[in-house]
């Protein structure tokens, strides 16, 4: 559904319009409901919202910068350090480490070691033995990156409720679980009112329903690689 539809589809299921049920009430209805979907669709699957987000290696660069909020759902971290092969690198913290930061100190520290890295104000840091080589999306971070939070503006749009709003961000909820997602809130808002509202046969089997759709997503697999449209830095901040 797109979010004109969907707020629609809520408007005929409980009989009112836009003056008696306006989309900040659907909002506010709605946002706990995503949330609590949301968790249960990663207790079926912890990896339905995973995401891996590529950039170039530069060379001589070892500090990449990444939203925030991408750093705060991080799963790991690879780089194609010599061009070719990836490899894992495990995170460590530069203060326990009693070295210097500049690239002698670095390159002799990590010599015999395997390579690592640290995160610092927004930035990934990468330490290894070799000097950074230019590698063309050869820096891959995977991560977890829950739906954003259902706004009035998203209510008021003609695209669908699933399509991702950005490219490091997924869309409200999965397309199979759109009138899922309106049934519940229309069940809240019935159950709301000073005197409840009966439910029907399909809203009251809601939770079987749910269920089923839930069962269907276990082995889904939407893992995807995208490149990261952040600001590339230039490595002045070290």
């Amino acid at each position: 559904m797109t979010g004109v539809q969907f707020a629609s589809y809520i408007r005929q299921k409980t009989r009112q319009d836009s003056t008696t049920l306006t989309d900040a009430a659907i909002v506010a209805l709605g946002v706990g409901v995503q949330e609590d979907i949301v968790k249960e669709i990663t207790k079926v699957n912890e990896d339905y919202f995973g995401i891996a987000l590529l950039r170039n290696l530069v060379a001589g660069q070892r500090n990449y910068a990444f939203p925030s909020d991408i750093l705060s759902q991080m799963k790991y971290l690879e780089a194609q350090l010599d061009g070719t092969e990836w490899e894992r690198l495990t995170e460590t913290d530069l203060n326990s480490l009693g070295i210097n930061t500049d690239e002698d100190s670095i390159q002799e520290y990590y010599a015999d070691k395997d390579p690592q890295f640290d995160i610092m104000g927004g930035e990934i840091y990468i330490l290894s033995g070799d000097a950074i080589i230019s590698v063309t999306s050869g820096l891959k971070l995977w991560a977890f990156i829950y739906p954003p939070t259902l706004t009035t503006a998203a209510l008021a749009s003609a695209n669908d409720l699933s399509v991702p709003i950005s490219t490091t961000a997924f869309g409200y909820m999965p397309h199979q679980l759109h009138r899922l997602w309106a049934d519940a809130i229309v069940v809240e808002w019935k159950q709301s009112q000073d005197k409840p509202v009966g439910l029907t046969d399909s809203e009251g089997n809601w939770e079987n329903r749910m269920r089923m759709a839930l069962d269907s997503m276990k082995g889904s697999n939407l893992d995807r690689a995208i490149i990261a449209s952040v600001p590339d830095d230039d490595g002045q901040n070290y």
